[in-house]
């Protein structure tokens, strides 16, 4: 009792004196009045009782008087208002000043910042205390955070509602700026809703806070800090085998996380199908820990992302670029090679090296120039060839191959057929090395910013021997990307027409240098595979400026770029940290595209430690305030009646009154009709709002949905088929009057054309009842949409995941016809709006209907299942807040065409087969010609 006590105030606390006139009341209702008494005639009867006698004065029974103090005591305690479980009072009694970590860390706990922030600000409207707002980011576009302020409640709820995650890190010293900057006239009370981590000198801004009044923070618990995707960690990997057969990315958090904690990660593709999806247990000990995962060779190149299921914001995301795929490369090699010895075979060190990165076919040229989607040749010391195999080979560049030449003794023997080489070469070599020669080996010049190599580390060890010498009297500028320390070409490269010609000055093998030996060898040939199909621009990259293609948004989501993104100097993007003006995606030139992830060059993740003492810290509290008032009256009001229905018996002379007293037996009667209607309506209560609601949605038509039991998921499908029911309002005829959760088990479900099911993994089955309304709405003409947000069926997924199975658990008892792919002609494709695809949050997965429909169900398919989490992306569309209105607002595309898939299911649901006429036009006009 103490304890719940403990957990109440009143916000009315001076009601409460009211209490003290309890006893005067006592008094007051002691007494009861007569009851009036029929005297019959004759008058002789007034004869009677004209002797007085002693007559004791009648009193309310001790019982009534306790029952009708705790009535007034309720009334009053009601005033009073009564709060259970209040939020804590904001300090002092100036103004109030929210900081609020907008930054990508704030992502995935935005939700529980909002909802703290909301309580904030009514509590400081409450007393009229003036509203400040600082975030911690810089918003789009801008240099600095926001700072807003002194406002009042209105406006501070706009500013907080237009507020959002951004993909950039905070600012803190930047923040520190503007609140010395924006010195208050008097000592206020800071708000730090923060997203769990130090993100850089948060002493010092703790400090300024403090400076300035008093501060409080509130963070997430450690199992909700934010997790952070960042490239793989090359060291942990065990073996070559290894790295070439997985695909690899790090996953980092701060130490304070709860020690295998399990995350899962996916891998996606391009086009947002889900490739692989593994669960990780987080070891604080070898954070970042490395997840790998094991795609299939033909669909490796087609990866785009990676991604941590279920977790919002860019810190989630790590993006893939040309970097990460692997080329088609094909090495000419004679045939008479074969039976030279491996450590002799220029096509041994080449394979060794590109092996990891590349996909290689070994043949002679003629047989490579007959392979389609060959990226690059290498031909290793190749003089001349056929006419017939150079023209070949020159038309393959053009059309935009890349030919990688080595040099050797046959090419400096064929110096009278100078063909497809980016410069001229002089007669003969240049030995550095041997009794004819008075020079020494030359080690390898630093790259120049204009190298497509620049960047690469040069290891000293590295000496050429030999060379072949570019012709001096031509003009090099431009073409020369590697020198040797007396500045002769070591590397060059020429474009011609869409495709490049390269020509390394020395051998493919050790025999001229020891080039081949190296690590640098390696990062050479990378670098030069993946310049194939790029434009001219891309010779010079580290010259120019890389344009924004693609970029992320605070949630996550690859948008098209906005007006206020900049483009990045190429030669800076490695370790470039995204900010306001340059956030994470995909930038690039002439074809040439670089990845910008966030976790690519952060500093290692750092929680929130123990502030000062004079700092108030503490979590997200996910309970909330009760008002009691409500609860209180509405007890009071019910002892009212009990009174009533009391006083009728006693003034009626009983329930069961003596026979003969007809009046008092009316009461009686009259009393105990009334008491047992009070107690049957109790019970009649809950059938009359059943009812009630049945007639309500009989008359109306509403979206439904079954809950799943996780409230969380029953949420997200709660706010997504809002979204839905507002979009259809706008661009349809159809205007939904709500959206309603059943229950199979106990809800009639023959009110809803149509149900959205989205599947619990690992959800208890339901009774044999429940499945039998079910079947019963099945038989009826129901639609069912079945939604086991894994992308089930996609490009990739062999094994049936945890909500497939329990999809097929929980419907086995159902008599579901046979179901077939979604045809390309469906009327589902094209009963509102003409699509070809079914995206949701993921895109990509099959989506099943009945191969023939029940007759008298215009041919509508009596369940529809799929994967994608279609109410997760009408969710997240953020259709209706203020924040991002959708498409209509800058939402991305695949939001915007998974809202036109939700329109058809509803339109193909309500109307039918009408709209599928379209498909039959070319046979019906055909057989009009006829």
């Amino acid at each position: 009792m103490m304890g719940l006590l403990a957990n109440m105030v009143f916000l009315q606390p001076w009601i409460l004196s009211a209490l003290l006139v309890l006893p005067l009341l006592w008094y007051l209702l002691r007494v009861t009045p007569p009851v009036p008494r029929m005297i019959y005639f004759p008058a002789t009867r007034f004869l009677a009782g004209l002797i007085s006698e002693e007559q004791t004065p009648n009193k309310t029974p001790w019982w009534i008087l306790l029952l009708r103090l705790l009535i007034a005591a309720l009334i009053i305690i009601a005033l009073a208002r009564p709060v259970y479980n209040p939020a804590e009072n904001i300090e002092g009694s100036g103004p109030v000043r929210l900081v609020i970590d907008n930054s990508w860390a704030g992502a995935q706990t935005w939700a529980l910042q909002m909802s703290a922030a909301e309580e904030a600000l009514k509590q400081a409207s409450r007393v009229q205390r003036e509203l400040y707002i600082l975030t911690t980011a810089p918003l789009p576009g801008a240099k600095a955070p926001l700072y807003k302020g002194p406002m009042a409640y209105q406006e501070a709820v706009s500013v907080l509602r237009g507020l959002g995650t951004q993909p950039w890190p905070a600012d803190y010293k930047a923040a520190q700026t503007l609140i010395l900057e924006n010195k208050p006239a008097q000592s206020l009370h800071t708000l730090w809703l923060g997203g769990g981590l130090d993100e850089g000198n948060l002493d010092v801004l703790v400090q300024t806070l403090q400076a300035q009044g008093s501060l409080t923070y509130t963070g997430p618990e450690p199992f909700r800090l934010p997790l952070l995707l960042r490239p793989a960690r090359e060291k942990d990997t065990k073996s070559l085998e290894e790295q070439r057969a997985l695909v690899k990315v790090s996953l980092d958090a701060a130490p304070a996380i709860p020690d295998l904690m399990p995350v899962p990660v996916q891998a996606l593709s391009r086009s947002n199908q889900i490739l692989d999806v593994q669960t990780v247990e987080l070891k604080r000990s070898q954070l970042p820990q490395n997840v790998l995962f094991d795609i299939p060779e033909p669909l490796r190149n087609e990866a785009g992302s990676f991604r941590i299921s279920g977790m919002k914001g860019a810190g989630s995301v790590f993006l893939l670029d040309d970097q990460f795929q692997k080329r088609h490369v094909g090495i000419a090699e004679p045939a008479e090679d074969a039976d030279t010895a491996p450590l002799m075979n220029a096509g041994f060190y080449l394979k060794r090296a590109l092996e990891p990165s590349a996909t290689l076919t070994t043949d002679t040229l003629d047989a490579l120039l007959k392979i389609e989607n060959l990226s690059t040749i290498i031909l290793p010391d190749v003089g001349a060839m056929p006419s017939d195999t150079l023209n070949a080979l020159e038309q393959w560049v053009k059309a935009g191959g890349l030919l990688l030449r080595f040099s050797g003794p046959n090419l400096s023997e064929s110096q009278g057929e100078q063909y497809l080489l980016p410069v001229r070469l002089r007669a003969g070599g240049r030995a550095l090395e041997g009794s004819l020669s008075w020079e020494k080996p030359q080690a390898i010049s630093a790259f120049e910013p204009s190298s497509p190599f620049y960047g690469l580390a040069i290891p000293p060890d590295i000496k050429v021997k030999q060379q072949v010498l570019a012709d001096p009297a031509q003009e090099l500028d431009g073409k020369v990307w590697a020198r040797l320390e007396d500045g002769t070409p070591l590397i060059t490269g020429t474009p011609l027409e869409r495709g490049l010609v390269v020509l390394i000055h020395t051998t493919a093998t050790p025999d001229w240098s020891d080039l081949a030996l190296s690590g640098l060898y390696v990062d050479i040939l990378n670098r030069l595979i993946k310049m194939a199909g790029h434009s001219v621009k891309s010779l010079n990259v580290n010259q120019s400026y890389l344009e924004p293609i693609q970029v992320l948004d605070g949630n996550g989501n690859l948008t098209p770029p906005p007006g206020y993104v900049q483009s990045i100097p190429a030669d800076k993007v490695a370790g470039f940290i995204p900010d306001s003006t340059h956030p994470p995606g995909i930038y690039g030139t002439g074809g040439f595209q670089v990845a910008l992830n966030l976790g690519s060059a952060l500093p290692p993740l750092k929680s929130v430690g123990t502030l000062p003492s004079s700092v108030v810290q503490k979590y997200y509290d996910a309970d909330y305030e009760i008002d009691l008032m409500p609860r209180l009256l509405y007890a009071a009001l019910i002892l009212f009646l009990l009174d009533w229905v009391i006083m009728i018996v006693i003034l009626s002379g009983g329930l069961f009154p003596v026979f003969g007293q007809r009046r008092k037996r009316g009461f009686g009667f009259s009393a105990f009709l009334f008491l047992f209607l009070l107690i049957l309506a109790s019970s009649a209560q809950a059938q009359d709002s059943t009812a009630d609601k049945d007639m309500a949605y009989a008359n109306g038509f509403y979206l439904a949905y079954v809950q799943s039991g996780d409230s969380g998921l029953d949420a997200v499908t709660q706010r997504g088929l809002e979204s839905l029911s507002e979009i259809l309002t706008r661009r349809t005829s159809v205007e939904p009057d709500g959206v309603v959760a059943v229950n199979p088990e106990t809800d009639n479900l023959a009110f809803f054309p149509i149900l959205y099911w989205a599947v619990s993994p690992g959800k208890a089955p339901y009774s044999g009842k429940a499945m039998q309304n079910v079947q019963n709405y099945l038989d009826h003409g129901g639609t069912i949409v079945f939604d086991t947000r894994d992308q089930s069926g996609s490009t990739g997924s062999t094994a049936e995941t945890e909500s497939a199975r329990t999809l097929r658990q929980m419907t086995g008892s159902l008599n579901i016809p046979p179901l077939i792919p979604v045809p390309k002609d469906h009327v589902l494709t094209r009963s509102f709006y003409l699509l070809k695809d079914f995206p949701g949050r993921y895109n990509g997965g099959t989506v099943w209907v009945e191969q023939h429909s029940a007759g008298g169900r215009d041919d509508v398919s009596s369940v529809i299942i799929g994967g994608n989490d279609w109410a997760g992306s009408w969710a997240s569309s953020g259709v209706g807040s203020s924040a991002r209105q959708s498409m209509l607002f800058g939402g991305s595309k695949q939001e915007e065409m998974s809202l036109r898939f939700g329109v058809n299911l509803v339109m193909y649901a309500l109307t039918g087969n009408y709209k599928n006429d379209q498909v039959h036009v070319p046979h019906i006009l055909k057989r009009l010609d006829q």
